[in-house]
């Protein structure tokens, strides 16, 4: 098989027109119900699209929002089971809001996109399809903490102070990481002795990034657990090593809409 559906020009975050999802919709085994009126969007990376290799191809579900209808809450990777998210139209300056669900994908032969050429009338920009891929992609990458852990905190932190802190620190904290043992849940007699290191911007953002680590560890102490004196470094002070022995903390308000980096992964 040649590499025909790169040569029509689909890639990773292709639609499929209107038009091509209502021929499609009879061809396609889903569990989910597309009408006429949903679109479709490429979730399979590009060169898995371009590769002979690959028979199938993997779409994502779009329904069209109105603007009373997008929620904050689902924007900017916020959530990692929905996402509203913004594409542009080539016909007007009105910015199309959309709407996917994290398990509403589909699978379906290449040889059914092979009539079909993407839909250039509608896009993401860089931006937005970074934001669309990671989203796909953090589904299967979020850390999963002990039940028992996120528990203690949450009883300890009914007003929500760690919120308030990750919005505060969002400008020089890019990021903080827990090493917890026992990594399971424990007992009653138990308890967690935690080592907390946070990812500060720069250099110039240490002493902010460490008051707000501080402030966090506190928390943490006033649950229960015990708490090394926390650590803070640049991305380019810590390795790789020291990174596989930690889990990202995930806040859904640390999300894209700020402009800073993403902490880096903790598997590398």
């Amino acid at each position: 098989m040649q590499r025909i559906l790169e040569a029509l020009g689909w890639r990773q975050g292709s639609f499929v027109k209107p038009e091509s999802v209502a021929k499609l919709i009879g061809d396609i085994d889903s569990t989910f119900t597309i009408s006429a009126n949903d679109l479709l969007i490429v979730a399979s990376q590009s060169c898995d699209v371009a590769s002979s290799q690959e028979e199938y191809i993997e779409l994502s579900i779009v329904r069209l929002l109105s603007a009373e209808e997008f929620k904050k809450q689902y924007s900017h990777n916020r959530h990692p089971r929905v996402l509203h998210i913004e594409a542009n139209s080539n016909s007007s300056d009105e910015k199309i809001i959309l709407e996917l669900r994290a398990h509403e994908k589909i699978q379906i032969k290449k040889s059914l996109l092979e009539e079909f050429k993407p839909d250039t009338s509608i896009k993401f920009l860089e931006e937005n399809l970074n934001q669309y891929i990671d989203w796909l992609a953090g589904r299967y990458k979020r850390p999963a903490l002990p039940t028992k852990f996120d528990q203690l905190i949450a009883i300890s932190d009914k007003k929500d102070k760690r919120k308030k802190i990750a919005k505060r620190a969002n400008d020089y904290l890019a990021g903080i990481y827990v090493e917890i043992y026992p990594n399971r849940d424990i007992d009653d007699d138990e308890t967690y002795s935690v080592n907390l290191l946070g990812i500060a911007s720069d250099e110039q953002s240490i002493t902010p990034a460490t008051d707000a680590l501080n402030s966090y560890a506190d928390i943490l102490t006033d649950a229960g657990m015990n708490v090394s004196t926390p650590k803070i470094a640049t991305e380019f002070q810590v390795s790789v090593g020291t990174l596989r022995q930690y889990q990202r903390i995930n806040f859904d308000y640390l999300s894209y809409e700020e402009n800073n980096p993403l902490p880096p992964d903790t598997e590398i």
